[in-house]
């Protein structure tokens, strides 16, 4: 399948919001990726405004970030200051060192599939681990998450959305390297948690999603009007943390 490069740095359209309202890693998912890989620097592929980075940066870890969009590099900067940040695609960036971890959150889709995991084997010591993680949102009450689907199908969103709950997990791309022998040690992992969302905050969350930044603005406007008067003074959320992990074989 080929990269929709307009849609995957559409997110620098939606900076303030995307940091805003997209949550956070599981501090038990930074511990267990740690654990899991040999220490030495780490590579951040799709670094964004720095969600997953800032985890792994309070734990002292060297970080080289690579990031496509300047303005979404400029809120990661400014989130970790101490963090390396190459601006571009990853599939153009060329390493000058072997990295202990190679790691990626919510951005593995938007990679090359013909050549990242060849790119990713490439940026690894020997025995280096590769740490592959989204986080899945899900309205909790399914009542109110048919209704918000039910939105996205009038504006004609019926593929992967933010309540038509099917995007690419994790435990997809663990599977391709199933028959891959250049990596070993494949495991799976997810992460669940609960949370509130007032209004603005989800309003925010959909604003930074791909599948409606992407739609006109007038369009995006109305359905923004439908969803919030859906929502009341906000939202249960249920969220899952889906990580993939392998290690380089040789």
């Amino acid at each position: 399948m080929t990269v929709d490069r307009a849609r995957s740095v559409v997110f620098g359209e939606t900076v303030e919001q995307y940091e805003a309202a997209r949550a956070d890693y599981p501090a038990q998912l930074i511990t267990d990726v740690l654990a899991y890989a040999p220490p030495g620097p780490a590579l951040e592929v799709g670094a964004g405004t720095g969600k997953a980075t800032a985890g792994f940066a309070a734990r002292g870890v060297e970080l080289t970030c690579v990031e496509p969009d300047p303005r979404m590099a400029a809120a990661l900067t400014a989130k970790c200051p101490d963090a390396r940040v190459e601006i571009g695609l990853f599939e153009d960036y060329v390493p000058d060192r072997a990295f202990a971890l190679l790691y990626c959150a919510q951005a593995w889709h938007w990679v090359d599939r013909e050549r990242r995991w060849d790119l990713a084997h490439a940026a690894l010591a020997p025995s280096g681990a590769v740490a592959v993680f989204w986080n899945r949102y899900a309205v909790t009450d399914p009542g109110l998450r048919a209704a918000l689907a039910a939105v996205d199908d009038r504006y004609g969103l019926t593929g992967s959305t933010l309540h038509h709950n099917s995007p690419v997990s994790a435990g997809a791309s663990a599977h391709q390297l199933a028959d891959d022998p250049r990596f070993t040690d494949l495991d799976e992992r997810h992460y669940t948690r609960t949370g509130w969302y007032e209004a603005d905050r989800y309003l925010n969350l959909v604003r930074s999603i791909s599948s409606y930044a992407i739609l006109a603005p007038g369009t995006r406007d109305a359905l923004l009007r439908e969803v919030a008067g859906l929502l009341g003074d906000g939202v249960d959320m249920t969220f899952t943390t889906d990580l993939a992990l392998a290690r380089r074989a040789r």
